[in-house]
């Protein structure tokens, strides 16, 4: 990739970064199966409706895996960085290659493919399809959560970024 970034892309992936890592790690609720709710993904979807897909990939991926070494759930780091990266380069992808208007139906998608993900990680790492299947709800209630945060915050943030200086 030889594409040269703006200061602007730098500070708002840094940014992203930075409010997906806390919105992970601070603003949470344990689940009791290994794993927490947390308003991360919402943030995700958020930035990957602004961003390339590489830079939505680094927020996604890097904002949450960081979290999870820093909330004690370092085993996951690999699964997370890989799972939450392509849920934002895809919504991303989607939303700049297809109709704006797509938006909501690129977040579904990412979401459901970070139902998928964390499925199988949990399947690999816990040795059990029933352990496994048992996080799918709490991860789909995740998403509509995650769904209603980005679409609230979309108006608000489109404006902050169209403010020039």
């Amino acid at each position: 990739m030889n594409k040269e970034y703006s200061t602007k892309d730098i500070v708002i992936t840094g940014l992203g970064i930075a409010i997906v890592f806390v919105s992970t790690l601070f603003i949470h609720v344990p689940n009791g199966l290994d794993g927490y709710y947390n308003l991360g993904d919402g943030f995700i979807l958020l930035f990957a409706s602004f961003l390339n897909p590489f830079l939505s990939f680094v927020i996604g991926g890097l904002g949450s895996a960081l979290a999870d070494v820093a909330g004690g759930y370092a085993y996951y780091f690999i699964f997370t960085l890989i799972i939450k990266g392509l849920e934002g380069f895809v919504i991303s992808y989607m939303i700049h290659k297809g109709s704006k208007k797509l938006r909501f139906l690129s977040y579904v998608i990412g979401i459901i493919l970070m139902v998928i993900g964390y499925f199988f990680a949990k399947w690999y790492l816990k040795g059990s399809v029933l352990i496994a299947i048992s996080s799918i709800p709490g991860n789909i209630m995740q998403g509509i959560l995650s769904i209603v945060v980005a679409m609230a915050a979309y108006p608000i943030f489109k404006r902050i970024l169209s403010v020039r200086n």
